[in-house]
């Protein structure tokens, strides 16, 4: 039962991260752009490793 108090935790961490991240980049316009322009490159990244592994 402590596993699962620990993992509340953690995913309680990763969210209020993931939120806090999220509004700073709508505050700063700038820092927005940057983060869409990263995220399509990961995507892009990512779509790429998957044509690699289908050949």
């Amino acid at each position: 039962m402590e596993i699962a108090g620990w993992a509340a935790v953690a995913l309680g961490a990763v969210m209020g991260g993931v939120t806090v991240v999220g509004h700073l980049c709508d505050q700063v316009p700038a820092l927005s752009q940057k983060m869409i322009t990263a995220i399509r490159s990961v995507r892009a990244v990512r779509e790429e490793i998957k044509q690699v592994d289908r050949e």
